[in-house]
């Protein structure tokens, strides 16, 4: 007897023609966006609560995934969609929020 596949199982389901076996890595590579890393240097953050804010502003920005900020190294670690965001904008959400932003490198 041959072993039960995941197409016999969609023509017995009635799926026949509508199914076309994908695989996860596939899928998952099609589905992903192409995310982008940026490092800024923010200027400002004089307190505990200074990088709070920063997040705040940064993680508002439509296309950003995260925001990281190191308040000792006065940066922020930004991971987007470019296709979505820019750095401008990124730095622009951080100044409107008092602590103006500058992309490094």
């Amino acid at each position: 007897m041959k072993p039960f596949t995941i197409a016999a199982a969609a023509l017995i389901l009635g799926l026949g023609a509508a199914f076309t076996p994908v695989s996860f890595a596939q899928s998952a590579s099609q589905a992903a966006p192409a995310l982008t890393e940026a490092t800024f240097y923010v200027e400002g953050m004089t307190c505990g609560t200074c990088p709070l804010t920063v997040r705040a502003a940064m993680s508002g920005v439509e296309g950003v995934q995260s925001v990281e900020v190191d308040f000792e190294a006065r940066t922020a670690l930004v991971v987007f969609d470019p296709a979505l965001t820019d750095t401008a904008a990124i730095a622009s959400a951080s100044e409107q929020a008092g602590y103006p932003a500058a992309p490094q490198g």
